[in-house]
């Protein structure tokens, strides 16, 4: 494995305490940013089996393109099959973190305001469909609209991340298989879990302040397991015609 930076040094709850504080639902994404500011005016790209660790600095964008729900907006960081990211505080970032391959692990990130998306597979260059992807150990503010966007993919783990005013914080299409879902925290959303096709299961997820937890259409199937808990939800499911939702 070839690494790119120093080795990792800063744990989860150093990297987390000062936006988590001793109380995590009240985390802020502009108090208490890290001393150490890198300007990135380009995409950062991560090959096959490497490791990024960014020692717990604020990676600020100063490159093209601008924080909106543009399409086609270059990613701060690209990462090849095999790579690793983790420990770092990510802003103004057009379109996040693009996932170009399978065995890819995001751990331990800091997204302070969302742009158009934090994270987001679709299919390869040359149509292959990525796999073995873990998302976790993260944070993400102030979306407008979707944090993690699996377009196509399978055997997906989405684990202890923090969705805080996200639209939609986790958003899977028609191509996400096995994706699993599993002991976030989703404050603030419109639409906590949001399918359009594929399969996943959720268990263990906390939802609050949010509209709908779980929107399933267009023949998607997700299993929730009675481990989810709510608090302020409008509205735990919808489940609309052609689509599965198996609620415990």
């Amino acid at each position: 494995m070839h690494v790119l930076s120093m080795a990792r040094t800063v744990s989860l709850t150093l990297l987390l305490a000062a936006c988590a504080g001793a109380d995590r639902s009240t985390a802020s994404s502009t108090e208490n940013l890290p001393e150490k500011i890198i300007s990135v005016s380009e995409t950062i790209r991560v090959g096959p089996a490497e490791t990024f660790d960014g020692g717990g600095a604020l990676y600020d964008w100063i490159g093209p393109g601008d924080c909106s729900q543009n399409e086609g907006m270059p990613p701060m960081f690209e990462l090849e099959a095999g790579a690793t990211l983790h420990n770092l505080w990510m802003r103004n970032a057009p379109d996040g973190i693009h996932i170009r391959g399978s065995g890819v692990t995001i751990d331990t990130i800091v997204n302070v305001d969302v742009c158009e998306d934090a994270i987001s597979m679709s299919k390869g260059r040359s149509g292959e469909i990525h796999q073995n992807i873990i998302i976790e150990n993260s944070m993400f503010f102030d979306c407008e609209d979707k944090a993690i966007q699996i377009t196509r993919g399978r055997d997906i783990l989405i684990r202890n991340n923090e969705f805080h005013s996200c639209a939609k914080p986790i958003r899977l299409k028609e191509q996400a298989y096995n994706i699993e879902i599993t002991g976030n925290k989703i404050a603030g959303a419109r639409t906590g879990i949001k399918m359009t096709g594929g399969l996943a299961s959720a268990s263990g997820n906390f939802f609050s302040d949010t509209a709908i937890a779980f929107w399933v259409e267009q023949g998607a199937r997700l299993h929730a397991a009675g481990t989810n808990s709510f608090d302020d939800v409008v509205q735990i499911y919808r489940e609309d015609e052609g689509s599965e939702l198996i609620f415990e």
